[in-house]
């Protein structure tokens, strides 16, 4: 992909130079960076407008709220993981973050549930469940799209929210199914991470 955007943006150079257009590539490099810059701090703001707010709802206690109601489908999904550990608390927090289109927002909790559920030795299908539930979300408010779609003038930036939805629903069913298929009711075959091997160390060390 490299190599082609190199011979493309040449190509377009050496016949600029060689045909006289120059100034046409000058105003267009020009243009380009700007509506950049301009798209740049649309994003930013909205996405620092966002974030804020998952932060205030945080702190007035509605975003435990939400996983609240969360937690007990991922129980049903994740059996082996307790409903009250912090691997739940960081899944629910970013499943609920998926949700509300926030995906920023989002990655530092999937980051801390995988790291929690890797330590917390649970099978691989709890694994591949969780990395489909993030990558696969379902997103009742696809807020990025419509900070994207607003920023191009669009004059509805909202009509995706249901043709989103529906993607992501069957996108999420299929790769639950497929889950399902390929690791069935396994119950063996865990995964012990980092935070594991660190506490068999630690517990070496002590009968030392």
């Amino acid at each position: 992909m490299e190599i082609l955007l190199a011979v493309m943006c040449s190509g377009g150079l050496f016949y600029s130079v060689f045909f006289g257009d120059t100034d046409v590539i000058a105003e267009a490099a020009a243009r380009s960076a700007g509506d950049a810059v301009s798209l740049w701090m649309t994003v930013a703001a909205a996405m620092m407008f966002w974030s804020g707010l998952m932060r205030v709802a945080d702190k007035a206690g509605l975003v435990d709220k939400v996983c609240r109601g969360v937690r007990p489908v991922l129980g049903r999904l994740m059996p082996d993981v307790p409903r009250d550990s912090p691997a739940m608390r960081a899944a629910a927090l970013n499943v609920t973050s998926n949700l509300l289109g926030l995906g920023n927002a989002a990655l530092p909790f999937g980051i801390s549930a995988m790291k929690r559920l890797t330590g917390s030795g649970c099978s691989r299908r709890t694994l591949a469940v969780f990395v489909l539930l993030n990558t696969a979300s379902i997103q009742l408010i696809p807020m990025n799209i419509i900070m994207l779609r607003t920023s191009a003038g669009s004059t509805s930036p909202s009509d995706c929210v249901l043709p989103i939805l529906v993607n992501s629903l069957a996108a999420l069913i299929c790769g639950l199914l497929m889950t399902m298929l390929l690791y069935g009711g396994e119950r063996n075959g865990t995964v012990h991470g980092v935070g594991a091997a660190a506490d068999s160390d630690s517990a070496d060390g002590r009968s030392l």
